[in-house]
C-alpha cells in the first residue's frame, strides 16, 4: 500500500471514529495535546501521528491500531463494534441489557427474510 494511501486511509479512520464517538476536532485535539491544525492534517492523510499519540488515540478512541492502521477488526473484516453496545451487552442488569437484546434479535429475523 502507497504511502499517501495509507495516511489517507488512517486519516479516514481517525475521521469516523471521532465523528461516531461526537468528538470535535477540537476535543480530540485538546485529549491528544495536539494542535487542532494537525488534527486536521491527519485526518486529510496529509501528516502523521507520533507512536506514542497513536497508542493515545486508540486508548481516547476505543479502538486497537490493528483498526487504525489496516482496517482491520478483532473478527477480521467490517466496522468495530462502539463500546456502549458491548458494555450494554454486558450489564449485568437485565433491564439495561434487554431492550438491546430484543432489537438484535428483531434485526436478525429481518435479515433472514432477505
Amino acid at each position: 500500500m502507497k504511502t499517501d494511501t495509507l495516511d489517507s486511509s488512517i486519516g479516514n479512520r481517525i475521521r469516523q471514529l471521532r465523528r461516531s464517538r461526537h468528538m470535535t476536532q477540537d476535543q480530540l485535539a485538546e485529549r491528544l495535546d495536539v494542535s487542532i491544525k494537525h488534527i486536521s492534517t491527519v485526518e486529510r492523510g496529509v501528516a502523521r501521528l507520533s507512536l506514542e499519540k497513536m497508542v493515545n488515540l486508540c486508548e481516547i478512541l476505543d479502538t486497537g491500531m490493528d483498526y487504525l492502521v489496516l482496517g482491520r477488526t478483532p473478527a477480521g473484516n467490517g466496522i468495530p463494534i462502539p463500546q456502549f453496545i458491548i458494555e450494554t451487552l454486558n450489564s449485568d442488569d437485565a433491564a439495561i441489557r434487554q431492550p438491546l437484546v430484543e432489537y438484535l434479535n428483531l434485526y436478525e429475523k429481518i435479515n433472514r427474510g432477505r
